[in-house]
């Protein structure tokens, strides 16, 4: 399995706790470290996308200010 998820240039990790049956990751942007959850692989992907996205959406709205 791939320990890391990419998106929009950003790397994140993949973390899974067998005890709980679910994954955990961080992603690190500018200092700031981001933690992003799912139930599945798939679930983490979109909640990490989601993560970045946001950020993207963020930093393009104080660029028209």
């Amino acid at each position: 399995m791939n320990d890391k998820l990419e998106y929009e240039g950003y790397v994140g990790t993949i973390n899974y706790d067998k005890k709980c049956d679910y994954y955990t990751g961080e992603v690190e942007i500018d200092g700031t470290i981001y933690t992003y959850e799912g139930d599945t692989l798939d679930e983490l992907r979109e909640d990490f996308e989601d993560i970045i996205d946001s950020i993207i959406a963020f930093e393009d709205m104080d660029d028209e200010e």
